[in-house]
Order: structure tokens, then sequence, then C-alpha cells
């Protein structure tokens, strides 16, 4: 008795919505996106009907916040903890035989525990060898590039499929011999454990993750499911499909952002036909703005952050403030929008809250159950501040109305965001106090990180033992 009481009040605390199944969810992640690269956040010229029309149907989340780089995004999505606090702080490269910490608790071994299928399909980075890989970290299915598009030739000693072709003319010999990663562009795609193609042609990938996303989809339409589609674009170097290949007015970029599109329509429109619309939620982002670079090669367009300051890596606002769109008909009203402030750290509570589902992990959650500020936008945020970090640790942070970035030099910046987005005023010599405050927020959550994080270890072998049993 005491224990169905106990459930009760959990679900009551959650904001959860009661229905006869668990939710379906599914996060469409792109690479390097920029925040105006969608035509429902503004592009003038690249066409995205499929995405504009998804956030018709559902809502939109203009002060979503992601990470700088990568890797970190990607950290911070599926522990629904700051990065720095599961053993990661930049990228993680092709050549490292790390990655995130092991005994760190992913969404996705929260769900799958609880009977959920779970499937990453598309870009992992969060570790490129044995022990660091999506079956590591909760999910049952992957299909994918361990890492980058352009660099993901060192294999660390991943099994190859029996009676894999080998592309360019090259051989087992030469696939072993490039362990080092010097080949550079040479991309691994994976099959859960094994590599089956190498090197990968990544112009088509787009086009295969989302046949692998609807199959996944198909198999599992009758019980509860994750998917993780994360796509391997729009980072450079920029590749498409020949179907895509020159339809964009905006050049190679733009026909990328629209072979995406076309990919979440695809997703959508299957969703759809197996009868499941309405017990799914679909989220369409970004791991991080978009690339101040230029393709070497197509130099004519590229992404677009604007009307924000700053690209990736950056700490103003271009270099993590990216689009979100949401979707769940009859639970997410349609058209609706929020300035309200939300970050991929969010996912994790989110989706395990509407799960019905205690989180119990090793690692400190910094994420918040955003749901009910999705599915009603004058719902205030649950987050007092969010932080902006750069590899060595937090950088910033925001609250509701102004944001404040430190310096080596001088008192720092402090913007008002809700009249100045494009953070072209520093307002720190009005507002001295109110930086203060920003500084002693900085240092609470640097203290936090230092006393509660898990370290990386060399060791992974006992991974699953060091986590939490639920």
């Amino acid at each position: 008795m005491k224990i169905a009481s106990q459930l009760l009040i959990f679900i009551l605390l959650s904001g959860t919505l009661s229905a006869e199944r668990q939710p379906n969810f599914i996060i469409i992640f792109t690479d390097d996106q920029g925040y105006q690269d969608l035509g429902c956040f503004g592009h003038p010229t690249i066409k995205t009907p499929n995405i504009d029309k998804m956030a018709a149907e559902g809502v939109k989340l203009t002060s979503f916040y992601a990470r700088h780089k990568c890797t970190p995004a990607r950290a911070c999505l599926l522990t629904g903890a700051i990065n720095f606090r599961v053993g990661i702080n930049d990228i993680v490269h092709p050549h490292e035989k790390t990655g995130m910490t092991p005994e760190a608790v992913t969404v996705a071994e929260l769900l799958g525990d609880a009977g959920y299928s779970t499937a990453c399909i598309g870009k992992w980075h969060l570790g490129h060898a044995f022990g660091f890989l999506p079956s590591d970290q909760g999910f049952g299915y992957y299909y994918g590039v361990p890492g980058t598009n352009h660099g993901d030739s060192s294999n660390h000693g991943l099994p190859v499929k029996a009676g894999i072709t080998f592309s360019d003319d090259l051989t087992m010999e030469d696939y072993k011999a490039d362990a080092g990663g010097k080949r550079g562009t040479r991309t691994i795609l994976m099959r859960n454990n094994e590599v089956i193609e190498w090197p990968t042609d990544v112009s088509t990938l787009t086009q295969r993750y989302t046949e692998e996303a609807i199959t996944f989809i198909k198999s599992n339409k009758d019980r509860p499911f994750f998917l993780y589609l994360a796509h391997s674009l729009p980072h450079l170097p920029y590749t498409v499909s020949e179907v895509f290949r020159g339809k964009s007015a905006h050049g190679m970029y733009g026909d990328i952002i629209e072979e995406i599109d076309w990919s979440t329509g695809q997703v959508l429109q299957a969703v759809k036909e197996l009868g499941i619309d309405k017990d799914t939620l679909v989220i369409f982002t970004s791991d991080n703005g978009g690339d101040e670079k230029e393709d070497k090669v197509y130099k004519d367009h590229k992404g677009s952050c604007l009307p924000l300051r700053g690209w990736k890596g950056s700490n103003y606002e271009g270099g993590s403030r990216v689009p979100f769109v949401a979707r769940w008909p009859g639970k997410i009203p349609a058209g609706s929008s929020t300035e309200e402030m939300a970050s991929v750290i969010d996912m994790l509570p989110t989706l395990t809250a509407l799960a019905e589902i205690p989180v119990n992990t090793t690692q400190k959650i910094d994420g918040k159950n955003i749901w009910p500020l999705m599915s009603d936008p004058n719902t205030p945020t649950p987050h007092e501040y969010l932080f902006y970090a750069g590899n060595s640790g937090i950088t910033g942070a925001r609250n509701r109305s102004y944001k404040f970035l430190e310096s080596k030099r001088g008192k720092g910046e402090l913007y008002d965001l809700k009249n100045d987005i494009s953070e072209s005023t520093n307002i720190v010599d009005e507002h001295p106090e109110l930086a203060q405050q920003f500084k002693n927020a900085i240092a609470a959550i640097r203290a936090d990180i230092e006393a509660h994080s898990l370290d990386t270890i060399e060791d992974h072998s006992e991974k699953k033992k060091k986590k939490t049993k639920k």
C-alpha cells in the first residue's frame, strides 16, 4: 500500500499526462545547424516545409540551448547533466581510446530498463572504442558513424563484418594500417558493434539513416520506443545525395538542410501511417550553432545564426542557442511558441517523467522536466539559470532576461536578451549588482561540478557493476 501511494505521488508531481500506453520518443538531432536555418525560424531561402508544418502542429522553443560543440552537447542530451560531470570537456577524437564515462546512466538505459526499444541511428561522437559505443550506453540497436563525417578512420580494434567490401581498391591490411586515422576523411560506418563500410559514402548517409529509422519504427510500432536520430550533417565538409544536389537556392548547404527536412517528413509520415501519431512525441533540434568556417569547395553559402551573435564554439548566443520544434498531437497545442529558456539537459528528466520512470542515476542531474513548458507556452521556465561553457569549464550564465559572460580582463559582459537578442550593447557598467549575482551563480555551479562529477575511468570492463542498479 505504501509503495502504491508513493508511485501515485510521483506521477502527480512529475507533471505527466496519464495514458493507456507509455509514449514513444523520437529526437532528431542535427550537427552544426544554425539558429535561422529553418523556414519557421526565419530563413529567407532554405525550404523546410516538413519541419515548418511540424512547428505549425506543435511548439517552437525560441530560447533553447545545446552546447558550444558536438560531443559536449550529446553528453548533455543523453545524461541530463552538464557535460563536465560525465567526463566530457571537448570533442572526442578518433585516435582517443576514451569517451563519456561509462558510469554515467543515459536516458536510453533508463527507458530500456523500463521496457522501451532503443535505437541510436546516426552520429555518436561520445567515444570510438569498445566500452564507449552506443551499445555500452543503453541502445539496443546502433547504425551510424562513431564520430564526425570526415575523420573516423581510426578503428581501435573494432571488428569488421565478414565479407565486407572495401571501396577505393582498399584492403583489410589498409584498414588495419589506418588505425591512427592518417587518411582523415575515411569514415567508418557501423551496425551495432561491427564496421560494415569503409570508407563510407557520406553523401548518402541522410538517406540511409532515414531508411533505418523507418525500419526501426515499423518494427516497434506495438511497443514503446526511443529513437535517437542524430544526423551527421550539415557538419563540414558539405555533401548531399544526388537527389537533392543543386535543388536549393542556398547552394550546397541549403541542399543539405532540405534533405534533412525531407528525412523529417518521412519519419513523421511513417508515424502517421502506422497509427501511432498520438502516442509519439517528436523533437527536432541541433547540437550547437552554425559553423563560421566555409566549406573549401562550396564557399558560396553556409549556415545562419541570425539574428544571434556568434557561431559554433562561441559563448555568444549563436554558439549554443539552437532551433527547437516539438510535435505531439493532442498533447502539445498547435502553432504555439515560447521564449522561456530550456536546454538539452532537460531531455532526460522530461522523457522519463512522461514515461513515468523514476530517475535513478550515478551522475547528478542538472536538467528539469520541461513538459509543462512544452504543453503550455504560458508556463515559466523551471530554470533560474542556464550556463554557458567552453572546453575548460563554465564561462557564463543567463536567467529569463539577462546574460552575463565572464572575462579574464575587465568586468565581463552583460546583455539584456529580452531587448537585445543580438548582444550589441554591453550594459555591465550600468548593473554591477546584477553582474555580481551572475558571478555568484557561476561560482556556485563550478563548485558543485567539482564536488559532484564522475571520473572518466580507463578500465571500462567494470562499467555495468559501477552503475546504480534500478
